[in-house]
């Protein structure tokens, strides 16, 4: 079967990167990358489907709040222990859900790949290019649900000179921020933030950046607090990188198969819709709304990107 190779060309295409094209660093990490891939066949499509349904008629799927605020308490302890001087920093905060697959949903269809971590090392290209595209002329950069703090720490290494601030629920989160600006000299600090409801004494720089990136699965349909603080803070621009179950066919079966376990798992919905709302309104401006087609194994993250007008 033949194989092929997710390269720079792919990435043009999923962000539209423009006359400015990528930016240099973009292509030193995807020269140390194994991207290569085939389609998957019929015997592996009815793997992964089955898999999948498995998974989402397990009785563990749905999880309340609590549950999940204890999960992410623990996993994000699992990355602040791994943090030392001899292990590498980026390693030490790659989230665990990263668990490794020979699937991924790439371009509207299944593929297979023997470079298990391929997930993650698109995850990272994807980041610089949006990174260098909408945050670059911002001092300030926030963001929410930073959990393990990968996002940050990325950022500090891109961007040095911007003040970074990373908001979670979760005690380990500010432990692992306290960390890289302590030992690792870092430009970074944290504040505590539950995303369902927002403490209104907590204010942020008028016109700064903010991201959230895999952060909002968890919110579900309530989403209204988040959005109406976001507003409030008056960012100069807000960029979400995050599963937009608006973006799914559900005549595509592996896109039924997404809202289906988005639905099980209650995770973000109609959050684009409240978004367009707001748009119509004539309270904010849309600058995008983009599905890169750039998956996970189960599911997979869309970028909307809007300021306040």
């Amino acid at each position: 079967m033949e194989t092929f190779k997710v390269g720079a060309d792919d990435f043009l295409e999923m962000f539209d990167c423009g006359p400015g094209g990528l930016p240099p660093d973009f292509f030193a990490v995807l020269a140390r990358m194994d991207t290569r891939h085939r389609d998957a066949n019929n015997k592996e499509l009815e793997e992964y489907v089955l898999a999948l349904l498995k998974k989402i008629n397990s009785p563990e799927i749905f999880r309340a709040k609590e549950e999940n605020h204890d999960a992410w308490e623990k996993g994000w302890k699992e990355n602040l222990d791994a943090l030392s001087p001899g292990n590498k920093t980026a390693d030490a905060l790659k989230p665990r859900y990263y668990r490794g697959s020979k699937f991924l949903r790439y371009k509207n269809k299944l593929i297979v790949t023997d470079n298990i971590n391929l997930e993650h090392d698109l995850f990272v290209l994807m980041r610089i290019i949006l990174f260098r595209k909408y945050l670059l002329k911002f001092d300030d950069v926030y963001e929410f649900g930073c959990g393990s703090c990968q996002n940050l720490l990325m950022l500090s290494e891109m961007f040095p000179e911007k003040s970074l601030h990373g908001f979670d629920w979760a005690r380990p989160s500010m432990g692992i921020i306290e960390t890289l600006a302590g030992k690792f000299g870092k430009k970074v600090d944290g504040r505590f933030l539950d995303m369902l409801n927002p403490d209104p004494s907590t204010t942020l720089k008028p016109g700064a950046a903010i991201i959230t990136i895999h952060a909002l699965e968890q919110i579900g349909k309530d989403h209204g607090k988040l959005i109406s603080f976001l507003l409030n803070s008056k960012p100069g621009i807000v960029v979400h990188c995050e599963p937009i179950l608006e973006f799914y066919d559900p005549n595509n079966l592996l896109d039924y198969l997404a809202i289906t376990y988005t639905e099980k798992r209650n995770y973000l919905s109609g959050f684009l819709t409240a978004l367009l709302e707001l748009e119509k309104q004539g309270r904010i401006e849309i600058l995008e709304k983009r599905r890169p087609y750039l998956g996970g194994v189960v599911h997979e993250a869309s970028l909307i990107v809007w300021r306040p007008v």
